[in-house]
């Protein structure tokens, strides 16, 4: 029989001293359907009857993709921990199923999982953090993190794991210590107002938000300040496009348009914010970033439609070191894409790291003259034309490290296309002599005259090279043609090849 649990209680109970990994409880799951009893048993037998005061942290972790080949069905899921099924629960969708058996003092809760739950928070009395996989996790595995989280939100300090039920307001604000929280709006709304203190928050997740969600369970002052927090992430559930008819009424009525992401009015404030990522963004107004205009943003990672990325008010990008912006778009949006690129790097910026990419076939274009002079590293998932390329990089002398992961050949570059005649390369301009990294990644899975000619044409253009990753295919031939021109490029003759070249400043919540 498969194993449905696995922790590592062994190796807490055979730890000497407290250390990283014995401070934490890790509880794994392998089957979408997992007994919990059997997951009772383990750790009844284990914890014993002492407490185990020195473990602070309960880790979740869902490996139950490994053995399945479709997402798991819900309502399964909640007859395998319900003792019986109410006749009224038969025509409810699974999700509205799952929802109802968590309403606080519902009897149709399993015994197994409430035991479960007293039975690690009466052993482990002091845990402050809660965490599980993401939340496309399988359904049995969310429904333990989500129990945790209910027994001990009161005194977390981190929860980054399913929130059941509505929270309730604490008696005691100041009592209330939860510095790092993602939580899913639709509990933000059905919670009321002033549930949570935003002065404690340091980093915030908003998931599966509603383009218009409400504010107010951080606060209903007049002016809402998150007074500490230095990272938020808005992840939207759909990224249909979202009018804010609303704004203009406003405007008409003599009232404050809204000038946040949400459905606020009111100012919001981050005076401390230095990291900001937004996905499946659906404004299609610029008043939506106003919110942010006043904030310090250092990071900023940024996916959605070009329909409604467009309208990204290029203010916040000054103050930047690193930005990742995703677009996915149709091809009609292509000459509006293009001119909106142009712009972007033509807004003045401290830019150091860039990572843009987006989803079509077509090429993009860069301006003439780029402001983000800064720039160290640069990653473009784009088709990009390669003379295109050369003259964007010739305008960043900071420029150290260049992925290009799709590089396209217009018409105007027949010299790199040509495949009459014996194999040759005429040198262009130099376009740079910063670059120190360049990884290329050309269409197709053999190797052709003409790809092999655009690498050789890059790497000549930037002769100061020392690391460069294409496919293992074109190495021999571009070592043997550099050989051939040791004389003019005497620094390309210690190129190291690799297999990858990565973005050593991106943080990996951005990427």
């Amino acid at each position: 029989m498969a194993i449905s649990w696995h922790t590592n209680l062994g190796l807490i109970l055979g730890g000497q001293k407290p250390s990283k990994l014995t401070r934490r409880l890790c509880i794994q799951a392998f089957d979408t359907v997992p007994d919990y009893s059997t997951l009772l048993d383990t750790l009844s037998s284990g914890l014993g009857q002492h407490q185990w005061t020195d473990i602070v942290q309960i880790d979740i972790r869902d490996y139950s993709g490994l053995r399945r080949n479709s997402p798991p069905d819900l309502a399964a899921v909640v007859n395998s921990i319900t003792s019986s099924r109410s006749s009224s629960s038969s025509s409810l969708s699974p999700m509205a199923v799952a929802a109802r058996i968590h309403k606080p003092g519902h009897t149709h809760v399993n015994s197994n999982l409430t035991k479960l739950t007293t039975l690690i928070s009466k052993h482990l009395p002091n845990v402050t953090a809660v965490a599980s996989d993401p939340w496309e996790c399988s359904p049995s595995s969310r429904l333990v993190a989500g129990h945790l989280t209910s027994q001990y939100f009161s005194q977390l300090l981190v929860c980054h794991a399913p929130i059941l039920a509505p929270l309730a307001r604490p008696k005691d604000p100041c009592t209330c210590n939860l510095s790092s929280l993602s939580i899913q709006t639709s509990i933000l709304q059905s919670s009321g107002a002033n549930v949570i203190t935003a002065a404690q928050l340091r980093t915030l997740k908003l998931l599966q938000a509603e383009a218009f969600f409400s504010w107010e369970a951080f606060s209903s002052d007049a002016t809402l300040v998150f007074t500490n927090l230095t990272s938020l992430t808005i992840d939207f559930e759909k990224d249909h496009v979202a009018n804010d008819s609303h704004k203009y009424d406003a405007q008409k009525g003599g009232q404050n348009p809204r000038v946040s992401m949400g459905i606020d009015k009111r100012r919001i404030l981050f005076p401390k914010l230095t990291n900001l990522c937004v996905r499946k963004l659906p404004y299609t107004y610029p008043e939506a970033w106003a919110m942010f205009l006043d904030s310090p943003i250092r990071n900023l990672a940024l996916a959605g439609k070009f329909a409604h990325i467009r309208y990204l008010d290029t203010r916040v990008l000054r103050q930047l070191d690193i930005f990742d912006m995703h677009v996915y778009l149709s091809e009609k949006s292509f000459g509006k894409f293009t001119s909106f690129v142009k712009t972007v790097l033509s807004v003045a910026s401290s830019v150091r790291s860039a990572w843009i990419r987006h989803s079509e076939v077509f090429p993009i274009s860069v301006p003439e003259v780029c402001a983000w002079t800064g720039l160290q590293e640069l990653n473009i998932t784009a088709y990009i034309p390669t003379f295109t390329l050369l003259a964007l990089v010739s305008q960043l002398p900071e420029l150290k490290r260049l992925i290009a992961q799709r590089i396209a050949c217009d018409d105007s570059e027949a010299i790199l296309e040509s495949e009459s005649g014996p194999f040759h390369v005429e040198p262009g301009a130099v376009a740079s002599t910063s670059v120190r990294d360049l990884q290329l990644h050309m269409g197709g899975s053999k190797p052709r005259v003409t790809t092999l000619q655009t690498i050789i044409y890059v790497v000549l253009c930037m002769p100061r090279l020392k690391q460069l990753a294409v496919k293992q295919a074109y190495r021999k031939d571009i070592r043997l043609f550099i050989r051939r021109h040791a004389a003019e490029y005497p620094e390309l003759l210690n190129l190291d090849y690799v297999h990858h070249i990565n973005m050593k400043s991106v943080p990996a919540q951005l990427l």
